[in-house]
C-alpha cells in the first residue's frame, strides 16, 4: 500500500536524521575522535576514592605529594556529582577543590567550577589499574598555558604508577596522536586527605 510505503519512509527519514544529529553532538564534544572507554561518573562514585597518579610536569605539580577524587550525588540529578578534589601539598599542607560534574556521554564529562570549564574523555587504560583521561578547556582558564597534552592518569590504588605504566602510557599516547610530553610521577609518601 503506497500510504503505508510514504509512512515508512518518513519514519526511516526521521530515525536517520535523529541519528546523524546524536553522531554530529558526540563528534563535537569528541574533537580528537579519541577511543572512549566505557566508564561513567557512576562507576568513579562506586569505586572511590580515586587518585591521581600523575600529570602534566609543571611548576606547580612538583609541589604536590598526592590528589584525591571523592564524588556525592546530586539529590535531583543522578548524572551530576559534587567531585571533591583534595590535594595535599609535599609539605604537608593541603587544600580541597569543589567541582560539579556531569555526565555527557560514556567516557565523557564535564567538570565546571566558578573559574572554567572541562570536558574529560577517558580514553585509555594503561593496564597497571590506571585510566588515561584527556582534559579539553571549554571556558575560562583551568591550566598553565604551557602544557601541550593536558593527560592525567587516575585510579583507585593508592600507591605511586610504576615505570612500565609509564612507558605503556606514552605508547597509548602516540597511538592517539599526542605529541611526547613530560609527565610528573606524584609521590604519595603522605597521608591522603580525600574528603
Amino acid at each position: 500500500d503506497l500510504k503505508e510505503l510514504i509512512s515508512r519512509s518518513v519514519m526511516i527519514s526521521v530515525v536517520i536524521l535523529y541519528c546523524l544529529i546524536f553522531k554530529m553532538s558526540s563528534a563535537r564534544l569528541n574533537s580528537l575522535c579519541l577511543p572512549l572507554v566505557d566508564r561513567s561518573l557512576k562507576d568513579d562514585f562506586c569505586n572511590q576514592p580515586l587518585f591521581v597518579k600523575f600529570g602534566p610536569m609543571t611548576p606547580n605539580s612538583k609541589k604536590i605529594d598526592n590528589i584525591c577524587h571523592t564524588y556525592f550525588p546530586l539529590p535531583d540529578d543522578p548524572n551530576t556529582f559534587q567531585l571533591y578534589v583534595s590535594r595535599v601539598f609535599c609539605d604537608g599542607s593541603h587544600d580541597v577543590m569543589s567541582q560539579l560534574v556531569t555526565q555527557m556521554e560514556l567516557g565523557i564529562t564535564r567538570k565546571a567550577n566558578a573559574y572554567c570549564t572541562v570536558n574529560e574523555f577517558i580514553f585509555g587504560y594503561a593496564v597497571c589499574d590506571t585510566y588515561l583521561v584527556y582534559r579539553e578547556g571549554v571556558f575560562g582558564s583551568c591550566t598553565d598555558g604551557s602544557i601541550k597534552t593536558n593527560v592525567y592518569g587516575v585510579s583507585e590504588d593508592c600507591r605511586p604508577i610504576g615505570l612500565s605504566c609509564l612507558t605503556k602510557l606514552d605508547e597509548i599516547l602516540a597511538e592517539n596522536g599526542f605529541l611526547p610530553q613530560e609527565f610528573y610521577v606524584y609521590p604519595m609518601d603522605l597521608p591522603n586527605r580525600c574528603v
